[in-house]
C-alpha cells in the first residue's frame, strides 16, 4: 500500500472525495463543487494513488465507497464542517446572537469618551457581547500581537508595520483650576500659570510631558507638586487646592460640573493630540473585529 501521507497542497482532493461520497456520482459531485467531471476524475485518481485504494467503485449506476473510504467518511465530513464553520465565523459575525468577549486597552480619556456610547450601542444591538477593559501598559503591542487584546485606544507614535491605526478624535488641552481660584480672575498669563504648583498625569509612571517640553523651549519650568497615574485622581486634588492641571478638554468638560472646576485657555501654545484605535494586522479581516472597530469609530463621533 502507498503512503497515507497527504500533502497540504492536496487537501482539496479530500473535498472532492467528500462530495463524491455524499452525491454518489462524479457528475453530481462536479456540479456541487462547480468544476468539470473530468476535474473530479483526475482528483480521485491522484487521491487513489496517494492512499493506494480505489476509494469508490461503480455499482448499480452509483459510486459506492470501499471499506477504507467508508471508514474515512464520518471523520472527513466532521473535519470539513468544522473548518467551514471556523471560516464562516471569521467572515460572518452576527452581533445579535454573539456571546463574544472583547478585550480593550484604554487610558482614562478614551474610556470616558468612547466607552459609554459604545456600551449603549452594544446593549442595543449585541446584548450578548461583553467588553473587558485594561489600562495602558508597556507591552500593549505584544498583547495585541498575541491576541490578548483586541483593540488598544490611546495616543500612538511610530507604530510598527504589522499594526493598523485609525484616528478617532482630535483633542486639545485646557488648563483646569478650582472655581474661585485666583487665576480665574483677570488675564491668565504664563507668569501667573507658573506661580502655582501643578498636578501632572503619568499613566505609565514617567516624568515630564508635552507641557514641560514646551516650557523648556521657552526657557521656563513649572513646579510639579503631584503626579498621579489616572486623570480621575487629578480633579480631587485640583478641586481642593490651588494646584493647576493641564488636561484634555473633553475630559475636563465632563468632570467640571461634578468637581466645581473652571476651564481656562492655556497660556502657552500647545499642540493637541489624536486619540486612535490600534489593532494587529492578523485580525484586519476578522468580521467580529471589523464590526467592533466600526462600533468604536461611531462611538467616538458621539457628542
Amino acid at each position: 500500500m502507498s503512503s497515507l501521507h497527504i500533502d497540504l497542497r492536496d487537501l482539496n482532493l479530500l473535498v472532492v472525495l467528500d462530495a463524491v461520497l455524499t452525491e454518489g456520482s462524479n457528475r453530481a459531485a462536479a456540479a456541487r463543487l462547480g468544476v468539470t467531471q473530468s476535474a473530479v476524475s483526475h482528483a480521485l485518481a491522484r487521491l487513489r494513488q496517494r492512499l493506494g485504494d480505489p476509494l469508490v467503485v461503480p455499482s448499480g449506476g452509483r459510486m459506492v465507497p470501499t471499506p477504507l473510504a467508508e471508514s474515512l467518511a464520518p471523520a472527513l465530513r466532521e473535519a470539513l464542517e468544522r473548518l467551514g464553520g471556523a471560516l464562516r465565523g471569521v467572515r460572518d459575525f452576527d452581533p445579535a446572537s454573539s456571546t463574544r468577549t472583547f478585550w480593550l486597552s484604554s487610558a482614562d480619556l478614551a474610556g470616558m469618551v468612547v466607552l459609554p456610547p459604545l456600551m449603549r450601542e452594544l446593549t442595543r444591538v449585541a446584548p450578548g457581547v461583553s467588553v473587558r477593559m485594561r489600562g495602558p501598559a508597556e507591552n500593549t503591542l505584544q498583547a495585541l500581537e498575541r491576541g490578548e487584546l483586541d483593540v488598544a485606544l490611546g495616543i500612538f507614535h511610530d507604530v510598527p508595520a504589522a499594526f493598523r491605526l485609525q484616528a478617532l478624535i482630535r483633542e486639545r488641552f485646557v488648563c483646569v483650576a478650582r472655581e474661585g481660584h485666583p487665576v480665574t480672575q483677570g488675564r491668565f498669563t504664563l507668569a501667573r500659570y507658573l506661580e502655582y504648583g501643578h498636578v501632572t498625569v503619568a499613566p505609565l509612571g514617567g516624568t515630564g510631558s508635552m507641557v514641560d517640553e514646551v516650557l523648556t523651549r521657552l526657557g521656563k519650568s513649572r513646579r510639579v507638586v503631584a503626579a498621579v497615574p489616572h486623570f480621575f485622581l487629578a480633579p480631587f486634588l485640583v478641586a481642593q487646592t490651588d494646584l493647576l492641571l493641564m488636561g484634555p478638554e473633553r475630559m475636563a468638560r465632563l468632570l467640571a460640573p461634578a468637581f466645581g472646576l473652571a476651564l481656562l485657555h492655556p497660556p502657552v501654545e500647545l499642540e493637541g493630540f489624536t486619540l486612535s484605535q490600534l489593532w494587529h494586522e492578523r485580525v484586519q479581516h476578522d468580521a467580529a473585529h471589523v464590526w467592533l472597530r466600526k462600533a468604536i469609530a461611531e462611538a467616538s463621533r458621539q457628542p
